[in-house]
């Protein structure tokens, strides 16, 4: 007898749009017994404002995102919201996306064509270069596939995706660099004759903005430049998207490339993406919510209340440690060995920022991964023992479950490598903004060793800059609450460490890697019981400077100025004003240059490291505090509540005073630092008004070290003519500016003393190499140490008693650290 279904479901025959009912539905692998208590919680919450827009979700690694993404575009399939798409960061999730749907038993498919995507029957999923590309098969400019919902996930990954994709790069010796910098070459010497010949010379720490008076005066030259180059590699993927916006991009030279992109991603030449009707963000760490409303065009209103699970035990069990907090004397290298010796029986991790930080793991390395290989490294890493792993500036989009990752080790702070960010964090060095770009890079790296609620791992923290960065009161807030809670348990863990040794420690992380069980409940107990964060970190100002983008591209001129003077007036923290200030100025600069240039002239006061208005900068002269060195070293110390504070920072900087062709900028930002930290008056001339030395130190009673730094010429045999005729030149500067009354020391910073033949250097120049520079490092070390240790940084006689012992005094430095022209 053959049954009638059609009657049995009668009064069933509309379709689910509950994803937790939906879920019960589906024809799915024995492994979905029922939704996780996290995932139910976000579709509960999801299902109730489902008709928004713009939703984010934020979810820990390894609470099943990709579950609840599948679930909520097959709720909108099921209430005709079509079609749907599923976008991932990269191909190799793609895949993952696949077999999580087909086990779940949900229609999936990964062609664009397919009739049944093009209907809503199946989700398509693809990577985000699908969607976001010049040539996408969404359509540019015209609506050729429609979305009615679509997924980001991983958006914290898809993010740098997008800013690529919107914009033209290009090498130099190719017809658009060489093209550009021959229109605008003058107008960059203005800005600075030094930074344009470090150009020539393919110097990668420089990034130099065009001005924004300079690049819209000259809008139909760029715009013929680039159309001629259309079809050329450079630009084939990028220009239908950006050909109506160039007026209202950045053009930035650095070492041999030039790179072209918006103030804001224009989501609207990708108009499917633009019109869907439901947009929803996936990622388990965002810091800064506000990209998403400059990126995609996000409505701030939405996303500022981001969906999340109501409690933190979805995250798996993570011992975070900072060893140069426990103990400021464990050296690197030390580290290193302690390390080398647990990945004989364990995986162990290592993300570093750079391919020149691999040298320093390399001898130990059992495998390095890059772009290139990444995913076969991986691979071998979930198969078995592998030993020690180095990733290079990866710290998102791989999944390192299990014993594929047992000891993650963040080396080092996250580094920028798009000429836009990195002109951006430098701009902004040291203010809010850029801290929580690098807060949320270091979040999504320790992301990478847990994968799942019963997964665990140590994360070790290592490097001065990292741990100082960490010790910001600002920091705390950025975090995630179940990192955060993770984070201040190894912190009391730390605390009881304090001052002991490495195998000391080692036996503390054997408490997590041999998963004890106190230390088990510890962690259960600081997750669950954390705190939740209800709101996003929206920056009011990104949201007001996208307004202002928006308007100007329709010419809506007037809306864009006072969206910008509204974001400038509501910021009190000096040098993000002065960048808002440049902003303001751009926009304005299309209606009223002369104001515009006035505007310009108020930037710079606020942030002297920005574009340097055409009437130029007037140069202050500096000098040394009125209080003496010990009364403006204790001033620069107040800021330490304790000597561990002081410890820690010192090593920060210590480790940006090092010899490396990367971070030679911040090598001079640095020795600034050192400079008022010793209590002499400290500038950096040429940075801030585009003439003058890297760096000047005021030592009191009219003395002067006038100082080139070239941290950089390491391989080089001996001193070039191109680096001595800068020190040359200013020294010239110093006399202009500071007159016969003030005596000067001309000082060198390069690990070698002999210089060039066809070099002519000035008689007066000393040099600081490899063997002053280790001598200078000591002291302070030893001198920072002294003072921590007892606690009188605050005492002027025991400060000035230190600083005569360790030869950091005004009169005795010089000979620390310095040596004659060919001396050793």
């Amino acid at each position: 007898m053959t049954l009638d279904f059609g009657k049995l479901n009668a009064g069933s025959g509309a379709k689910q749009t509950d994803p937790r009912k939906i879920f019960t539905t589906l024809k799915r692998d024995a492994r979905f017994k029922r939704p996780l208590d996290e995932q139910a919680d976000v579709l509960d919450a999801w299902y109730a404002r489902r008709t928004a827009k713009d939703l984010t979700i934020k979810m820990n690694t390894g609470g099943g995102k990709t579950v609840v993404g599948l679930l909520c575009l097959q709720s909108a399939l099921n209430e005709n919201v079509k079609p749907a798409v599923y976008i991932t960061p990269d191909n190799f999730l793609v895949s993952q996306v696949m077999e999580e749907a087909d086990a779940l038993g949900i229609f999936a498919t990964t062609d664009e064509k397919s009739p049944d995507f093009l209907a809503g029957r199946a989700i398509l999923v693809v990577n985000v270069w699908k969607l976001f590309n010049a040539r996408s098969v969404f359509g540019v400019g015209q609506t050729k596939i429609p979305i009615g919902c679509v997924v980001v996930d991983d958006a914290h990954a898809c993010l740098g995706v997008v800013q690529d994709q919107f914009s033209v790069k290009a090498l130099v010796g190719t017809p658009v660099y060489d093209g550009l910098l021959s229109l605008f070459e003058n107008d960059l010497d203005h800005q600075s004759p030094t930074g344009l010949l470090d150009l020539r010379a393919k110097d990668s720490s420089i990034v130099m903005a065009v001005p924004y008076w300079s690049w819209q005066s000259r809008q139909k030259e760029v715009i013929a430049l680039l159309h001629a180059q259309r079809t050329s590699s450079e630009l084939e993927w990028s220009w239908p998207l950006l050909d109506e916006c160039i007026p209202f991009c950045s053009c930035l030279f650095s070492g041999g490339k030039v790179e072209i992109s918006p103030y804001f991603i224009p989501t609207d030449r990708i108009p499917s993406f633009a019109h869907a009707r439901r947009r929803i963000y996936m990622t388990a760490t965002l810091a800064d919510d506000s990209i998403l409303v400059g990126h995609f065009g996000a409505d701030a209103n939405e996303v500022n209340k981001p969906i999340r699970p109501k409690g933190g035990g979805d995250i798996g069990d993570r011992m975070i440690l900072a060893p140069q907090e426990i103990n400021p004397d464990f050296e690197i290298e030390d580290i290193r060995e302690l390390i080398s010796a647990i990945a004989k029986k364990l995986n162990v991790v290592v993300i570093v920022p750079s391919k020149e930080r691999t040298r320093f793991w390399k001898d130990i390395a059992n495998q390095i991964l890059d772009k290139d290989n990444i995913q076969e490294g991986v691979q071998r890493l979930k198969k078995g023992l592998v030993g020690l792993t180095v990733l290079i500036n990866k710290y998102d989009g791989i999944d390192l479950p299990g014993d594929a990752c047992k000891l993650l080790v963040i080396d080092g702070l996250p580094e920028v490598y798009g000429l836009t960010e990195r002109l951006e964090m430098s701009l902004l060095d040291g203010t809010k903004r850029q801290l929580v770009r690098q807060i949320q890079r270091i979040e999504q790296g320790m992301g990478r060793g847990v994968r799942s609620s019963d997964d665990h791992c140590v994360v070790l923290l290592l490097g001065g800059r990292l741990t100082q960065r960490l010790h910001q009161p600002e920091a705390e807030s950025m975090f995630s609450s179940a990192t955060l809670a993770q984070i201040n348990l190894g912190k009391e863990v730390a605390a009881q460490l304090r001052g002991q040794s490495l195998e000391k420690l080692n036996e503390i992380m054997n408490l997590c890697l041999d998963q004890n069980d106190d230390w088990v409940q510890a962690g259960r107990n600081a997750v669950v019981n954390a705190p939740p964060k209800d709101d996003a970190h929206i920056d009011s100002n990104q949201v007001l400077l996208r307004e202002a983008f928006d308007a100007a591209r329709i010419a809506r001129h007037d809306i864009a100025i006072q969206r910008a003077q509204a974001a400038v007036n509501q910021t009190s923290e000096c040098q993000v004003r002065g960048y808002l200030k440049q902003q303001l100025a751009q926009y304005t600069n299309f209606t009223n240059p002369a104001r515009a240039q006035e505007l310009q002239l108020a930037a710079v006061s606020d942030n002297h490291r920005l574009l340097k208005p055409l009437a130029g900068t007037t140069y202050h002269r500096l000098s040394a505090p009125p209080s003496g060195q010990a009364g403006a070293a204790i001033q620069f110390m107040t800021r330490f509540l304790e000597g561990n504070d002081l410890i820690i920072w010192v090593n920060g900087l210590l480790e940006d005073l090092q010899w490396g062709e990367e971070g030679t900028k911040r090598f001079e930002a640095a020795l600034k630092e050192l400079g008022a930290f010793l209590g002499f008056g400290s500038e950096r001339p040429e940075d801030q008004t585009g003439r003058g030395p890297d760096n000047l130190w005021a030592l009191g009673s009219s003395r002067y070290f006038v100082i080139e730094c070239k941290s950089g010429a390491v391989l080089t045999e001996r001193i070039s003519k191109h680096d001595t005729n800068q020190l040359n030149g200013s020294i010239v500067w110093f006399d202009d500016k500071y007159g016969p009354t003030c005596n000067r020391v001309p000082i060198l910073i390069h690990p070698k003393t002999v210089f060039e033949h066809a070099a002519s250097p000035h008689i007066d120049i000393r040099i600081i190499n490899d063997r002053g520079l280790n001598q200078m490092r000591t002291a302070i070390k030893a001198y920072s140490v002294a003072l921590a240790s007892s606690g009188v940084f605050t005492d002027a006689r025991a400060v000035e008693k230190q600083l005569s012992y360790h030869k950091l005094s005004a009169h005795e430095i010089e000979a620390l650290c310095t040596v004659t022209q060919g001396g050793k």
